[in-house]
């Protein structure tokens, strides 16, 4: 069987807000066919969603949660493997999207040669940045200069489709051929710089991302990671070892240089308690 595209949902303990977005969704024409992948919840996940099978929808589940790389390259391969898309969509439960922002994705990756990978700008924050060097990585860091940066890079956006380095993983379209080409997600990780990751590889075989600046999606912003540990502090702990899988076999760093990075990430791990606390008084002080 060969289809035009599929759409890669993976849930963690969030049967719910997976849910909401399948009952958006499911009726787009344009999606040929979408994926739930229930990355070894914990809860009672995957025997909910389960009951969204159809002939559209099909269901799995893996057999131990190793993190959104390895839980996204299983609904990869099995899209792959048993429809053969021209075109791979990845989304996060937590995002809204309406059918002809779909539909322009599709459009712009048959119209565009060297464009592998596609995103509609967020319509909340920022989701394209700079793919970072070694500095780089330190500043991004540092949420006050990550935001920033990003909010400087979406200003420079004029194209309808406009070449940028990085953007964000939680909702994209890439060539299917492309992602097999790269060998998929770096299941080292566990969670965060995927996207990095994803953007070094497209690089080393020549090809590029883009951003469609004319449509919007809604991303509540790691609404799954906020409800499994409770404060950007607890989260911004797992993803030091990505940080360093990103440093070693993407950017070449000594031992020296993780080391001076190890620095500045307690600086930011602070950052992030501060930032937690805040939010914490501004929920006392609210009636």
């Amino acid at each position: 069987m060969i289809i035009e595209n599929c759409l890669i949902i993976l849930n963690y303990n969030d049967a719910v807000t997976t849910e909401k977005l399948i009952n958006k969704i499911k009726s787009y024409e344009s999606i040929d066919k979408i994926i739930i992948v229930d990355n070894c919840s914990d809860d009672n996940s995957y025997s909910v969603l389960r009951r969204l099978s159809s002939q559209k929808i099909d269901v799995l589940t893996t057999n131990s949660n190793r993190g959104y790389a390895y839980g996204n390259n299983v609904g990869a391969l099995y899209a792959i493997s048993k429809y053969n898309p021209q075109i791979l969509y990845f989304a996060n439960p937590d995002v809204e999207f309406e059918e002809e922002v779909f539909s322009a994705m599709s459009e712009a990756l048959f119209r565009e040669k060297q464009i592998a990978l596609v995103a509609p700008l967020v319509k909340k924050g920022y989701n394209v940045w700079k793919l970072p060097g070694y500095f780089g990585t330190i500043r991004s860091l540092f949420l006050i200069w990550f935001t920033l940066h990003k909010k400087k890079i979406v200003k420079s956006i004029v194209k309808d489709v406009q070449n940028v380095d990085v953007v964000e993983g939680s909702f994209f379209a890439i060539k299917k051929t492309v992602f097999e080409e790269i060998d998929g997600f770096d299941e080292r990780t566990f969670l965060y710089l995927e996207e990095n990751i994803l953007a070094q590889k497209l690089l080393k075989h020549g090809y590029t991302e883009g951003v469609l600046s004319k449509y919007n999606y809604l991303h509540e912003h790691s609404k799954s990671i906020k409800k499994e540990y409770h404060s950007k502090a607890r989260a911004f702990k797992l993803f030091k070892s990505s940080y360093h899988i990103y440093l070693k076999y993407y950017l070449g760093c000594n031992k020296e240089q993780i080391a001076l990075f190890n620095m500045f990430y307690m600086l930011a791990y602070f950052e992030r308690m501060i930032y937690d606390l805040l939010v914490k008084l501004k929920r006392v002080d609210t009636p």
